[in-house]
């Protein structure tokens, strides 16, 4: 027998013992020095369902009846690994932050604790951690973001393993799954926009328009276009309904970089910034 083993609750195990020529042995094991009964012969399949330190222990009787040495070895079973976690499935709201807090299952028999993380965001959501295998509890402090006006989510996958002290994976846990959904808001209701810099109104119909994003969430929205000098370029209608294609007065505007400002209507001070038209 190879000793000490290395187990975890729940795991089956073979022992065995390379017999001798006399084929008429019989054999006794015994664990923690109760008797397995029913079991004779050179080989015990057995089932840790406990954690502990065990002595397991063989001997062989001869079949004229000679008892030979009893052989004996540890078995060192650890808990089956969990995993907990601080957070369960929850909803926040954009650009909100979350902590998830990792908690350490507690002393093991042998090898070392540690999980890996799946993390499977919705496209179009930043912020997230990335996956990994972690050595150690942690915390995962995240600041999720959306930019569509729909909820979307992240899925947490963890799942504890134990290794030996070789690094080699012995055991492996349940996984835990967290869902956050993120709602396309602050925690306040403010959605927020996002506005491009600068687009190419050249008709080849690749970003031919001014397109701010969310603005749709703010229906009194008004956005003003003034040039380097201060004049009116161009206005929108309520709401933003026909972005900029970067005409003004039914003519071209010319390659240069403009003042925005834009008037949300939701009791916060305007935006205010630049766009560039390049053809």
């Amino acid at each position: 027998m190879t000793m000490p083993d290395h187990v975890c609750t729940g795991q089956t195990n073979r022992y065995y013992i390379i017999p001798s020529a006399d084929t008429g042995s019989t054999f006794t094991w015994w664990i923690n020095g109760e008797i397995m009964t029913g079991i004779n012969s050179g080989e015990f399949i057995y089932t840790w369902n406990s954690p502990g330190t065990y002595l397991l222990e063989v001997q062989e009787r001869s079949s004229d009846g000679c008892n030979g040495p009893k052989l004996s070895g540890i078995v060192l079973a650890n808990p089956k690994p969990v995993i907990r976690i601080s957070v369960s499935d929850t909803l926040i709201n954009n650009g909100n932050r979350l902590t998830i807090s990792v908690q350490d299952p507690g002393d093991l028999t042998w090898g070392k604790w540690i999980y890996d993380l799946t993390v499977e965001p919705d496209r179009g959501i930043i912020g997230n951690s990335t996956s990994g295998t972690f050595t150690s509890p942690t915390e995962l402090n995240e600041v999720l973001f959306t930019y569509d006006r729909k909820i979307h989510k992240v899925v947490y996958r963890f799942v504890p393993v134990i290794v030996n002290d070789e690094g080699v994976r012995r055991c492996e846990g349940e996984e835990v799954k967290i869902t956050v959904w993120i709602y396309p808001g602050s925690a306040n209701g403010e959605v927020f926009v996002e506005i491009p810099d600068a687009f190419s109104p050249n008709g080849d119909g690749i970003n031919d328009e001014w397109k701010i994003k969310n603005i749709e969430f703010y229906p009194d929205a008004e956005v003003t276009v003034y040039n380097r000098w201060g004049q009116l370029v161009w206005q929108s209608g309520k709401g933003y309904p026909v972005p900029w294609d970067g005409r003004s007065k039914g003519k071209d505007a010319s390659v240069d970089s403009y003042h925005y400002y834009i008037e949300l209507h939701n009791g916060k001070r305007a935006i205010i910034g630049n766009v560039t038209v390049v053809r």
